[in-house]
């Protein structure tokens, strides 16, 4: 070979290294950041905190009244029977198409039959 030829080898030698230098680094860079998003992703506060969201929790109100379904009493089994009838021989159908007003009686009989 002539000493071109072998200049040109080391150059390209030299250029190929240097490539597969940068390269690495980059990957190294890849799994880093993904190694961040890995540790965002399992700890969804922080993830919230870094989209600007602030957690807050809210008291109860304290003029609200005791509310039977929201499992306020204790009942066992009379959570649902009013003095009328049983709640199972009301259909779905019929359920739904109650009004707030009824809800409410209901709840109100309930917590009478508990008490």
């Amino acid at each position: 070979m002539t000493e071109s030829s072998e200049n040109n080898a080391e150059k390209l030698m030299g250029v190929l290294i240097n490539k597969m230098e940068i390269m690495d680094s980059n990957l190294n860079i890849i799994k880093a950041e993904n190694d961040a998003l890995r540790r965002l992703i399992n700890n969804p506060q922080a993830l919230l905190r870094k989209m600007g969201l602030v957690s807050v929790s809210t008291p109860f109100t304290d003029d609200l009244q005791v509310d039977p379904f929201r499992g306020d009493m204790d009942f066992s089994s009379e959570i649902m029977k009013s003095n009328q009838q049983n709640i199972s021989s009301i259909s779905n159908e019929e359920l739904h198409e109650m009004s707030w007003e009824d809800i409410h009686e209901m709840a109100n009989d309930a917590r009478g039959v508990a008490q």
